[in-house]
């Protein structure tokens, strides 16, 4: 056998080495029972936590503890899709363990809300100061080459109209809902691409909103994953949405008593193109035929450690894997 000169195998090796080291874009979906709280890692490194869970130390916890499973020391950037507890309760105590680079998040409401609890908004200007950024949609996250985080809705807004836009969209194929003048219409939402791998997350985001998204025109497209909007309750995740996006896997961030209600199932079992449907927590208000399989639930009881659901990206952006740690659950999947 012919034998490679020194210099050969050294580039050889080199190669190999640099091709193991290669990582493509990771997601974590911590359990936060119920809350919500998505840690994204790019393959140049950079962190992007979405959301911050119930003001608890179990969620800070869990938080943290896939923070540094990630091989991460800090989070490059904190984004608040909403100012409901269940999305937000947790950051202070994250921050306090972890530095916090950047934080996002839509303006607060010219007048005091009641579903805005007035010490934590203090609480997050006050840890947010001279690192704040306000979003607005068409605004991106500044990232590295490869990865793009564009966001999609903010305070109500919907990318391409003018702020301030009315809410409803009158369309007689798509009858509207009662506006919503809380939080959940207000919730940023955003579409991140990596190589050919899609994800959408839009935080709460209510009937009337999501319709704007996807009529007269889709301003989304197909995704590959598509974080089920508010937690799989019903006043989110309008069908004509889940259509228009054709997601070939779903993931229901919910709780054993909040979200993945019957309606949002039926929708998404439904929908043609979802080949998966993965969920953070039974259910245990509704009956087997209205959850996924077991192998595909992280957690199956009320009384849980916190299982996650995990999604990595191939280096070369191609296809993706969604797992179970815990249950050994793995599928992978091409990309669009």
């Amino acid at each position: 056998m012919r034998r490679l000169p020194g210099l050969a195998l050294l580039f050889v090796s080199t190669l190999a080495a640099a091709s193991q080291e290669r990582k493509g874009l990771e997601i974590v979906w911590v359990d936060v029972e119920g809350g919500a709280a998505t840690l994204i890692v790019t393959p140049a490194g950079e962190s992007i936590l979405v959301d911050a869970g119930w003001p608890e130390d179990r969620d800070a916890d869990r938080i943290v503890r896939a923070v540094k499973d990630a091989g991460c020391t800090q989070i490059d950037h904190y984004i608040t899709s909403h100012w409901h507890l269940d999305h937000w309760g947790a950051i202070g105590r994250v921050a306090k363990r972890l530095p916090v680079k950047k934080f996002y998040g839509h303006v607060f409401p010219a007048t005091p809300q009641e579903d805005i609890v007035a010490e934590m908004k203090d609480a997050w200007m006050s840890a947010s100061e001279g690192r704040r950024v306000w979003v607005r949609a068409g605004d991106r996250l500044p990232l590295r080459e490869g990865v793009d985080v564009t966001f999609l809705t903010s305070n109500g807004d919907v990318i391409g109209d003018r702020e301030g836009t009315a809410q409803i969209r009158d369309c007689p194929a798509h009858p509207a809902a009662e506006p919503d003048p809380g939080e959940n219409a207000r919730s940023v939402g955003f579409l991140l691409r990596a190589g050919g791998f899609k994800f959408l997350d839009l935080g709460d985001l209510t009937w009337n909103v999501e319709h704007r998204l996807v009529c007269p025109k889709n301003l989304i497209g197909a995704v590959d994953v598509y974080q089920v909007t508010h937690h799989g309750w019903d006043p989110s995740n309008h069908p004509a949405l889940v259509s228009a996006i054709a997601p070939t896997a779903a993931v229901i961030n919910n709780g054993p008593k909040k979200g993945g209600t019957v309606k949002v199932w039926r929708t998404l079992k439904s929908t043609p193109s979802i080949r998966d449907i993965w969920q953070l927590h039974r259910n245990v208000e509704t009956t087997p035929v209205d959850n996924p399989p077991p192998e595909f639930t992280a957690n199956d009881d009320e009384a849980c450690k916190g299982e996650v659901v995990r999604l990595s990206v191939a280096p070369d952006g191609r296809s993706y894997t969604l797992s179970i740690p815990s249950k050994g659950t793995t599928r992978t999947y091409a990309c669009r």
